[in-house]
């Protein structure tokens, strides 16, 4: 399967909800949902770049009958540079069936079976201005020629996976095309090869608000092919992560910690990541929250972290004031240790939010 898509196909994508709906011609709004968020955001202080960060994320979904829907999530952003970022972030088709063991299978660009920072991806639900700097950080290089990783990605890998729910418990099982610890989406030119890989999980919900869980991925990382010496043999990994929430009252608390084995040729490393973030609403309109995350990756073959571990540090705290339903605006600290950096990095940063269901 091509890594990279025309704008054709990302266009047809965007637009098969309004071209469905259009075919059928009576079909009610109900069977179509769209929603759209644009937030802009601004940093300043050590090492912030003096550009804004633009984000324009939007959501179709389309109800097929039968328990069967399309969905696709188109993604542009402006970042701190001087071009546009165009994706899908995720362009699927998903059943879903009620009942006492409810089931769901999703088929396409699917949102990564590992990794509960996923839930704050888009920026009207991320409780903080920065997203999950973990999840965005790539691993210093730790053996030569290898392929760049990260210890846990920010992706949506092309896969099908399985999920079952009865009252008080879940579980899931998916086969992906990319590791999590390889970023993906479609129409990005640097996606990694094909490998199949194997991920599952599974919650208890002992009472109402708390859930505790647990998730697993394992297969190659890289294909031989993308090594600087090419071969028959990939390079394999193992993950595996345990998450809880907690939400009461007006208060939600949320935690992740993973541990991801990555072989090279002669040995196997450690990669570690973690955060713990909470969000406490003050008043009907304003809130705080915050984020403590880290990294913890293999030593490096070069560069500041050769021969010893590196360590991500980032910690960001957020008032937040919701103006109208649509539009809210945050103000952060954030204080950031990148992987190769010695000395932690202090940014002020302002963002406003504006989110809307049209139907």
């Amino acid at each position: 399967m091509p890594n990279r898509l025309s704008w054709v196909t990302v266009v047809l994508c965007t637009l098969s909800p309004w071209v469905t709906a259009a075919s059928l011609g009576a079909q009610e709004l109900s069977r179509i949902g769209l929603d759209s968020t644009i937030a802009i955001d601004q940093f300043a202080g050590e090492n912030a770049v003096g550009r804004p960060n633009v984000v324009i994320d939007i959501s179709a979904v389309v109800n097929l009958g039968g328990g069967w829907q399309g969905i696709a999530r188109p993604w542009i952003r402006q970042p701190r540079a001087p071009r546009w970022d165009r994706q899908i972030y995720q362009a699927l088709l998903q059943y879903e069936r009620s009942g006492a063991i409810s089931t769901r299978i999703e088929l396409g660009s699917i949102v990564s079976p590992i990794g509960l920072g996923m839930l704050d991806s888009r920026p009207g639900i991320n409780p903080t201005i920065a997203g999950h700097t973990a999840y965005f950080t790539a691993l210093p290089l730790f053996e030569t020629g290898g392929a760049r990783t990260h210890a846990i990605a920010s992706t949506y890998p092309l896969g099908g996976q399985v999920t079952l729910s009865g009252r008080r418990w879940d579980a899931r099982g998916a086969v992906l095309a990319s590791a999590p610890t390889r970023i993906y989406a479609i129409n990005r030119p640097s996606n990694p090869q094909t490998t199949p890989v194997v991920a599952g999980g599974a919650g208890f919900a002992p009472r109402a608000g708390l859930r505790m869980g647990a998730s697993f991925a394992v297969g190659d990382y890289a294909t031989g092919a993308e090594l600087t010496r090419p071969g028959r043999a990939g390079r394999g990994m193992t993950m595996g992560t345990v998450e809880g929430e907690y939400a009461f009252g007006y208060t939600k608390l949320a935690a992740e910690f993973g541990r991801t084995t990555l072989d090279t040729a002669t040995e196997s490393v450690q990669a570690y990541t973690w955060f713990v973030q909470g969000m406490q609403a003050l008043s009907p309109r304003w809130f705080v929250a915050g984020r403590q995350e880290g990294v913890s990756a293999p030593p490096a073959v070069g560069g500041p972290t050769i021969r010893r571990r590196a360590i991500l540090h980032s910690t960001e705290t957020t008032v937040g004031f919701r103006w109208t339903r649509d539009l809210t605006m945050r103000g952060s600290f954030l204080a950031r240790k990148p992987l190769t950096a010695t000395l932690c990095d202090q940014q002020a940063g302002v963002s406003l939010v504006w989110s809307h269901r049209w139907w």
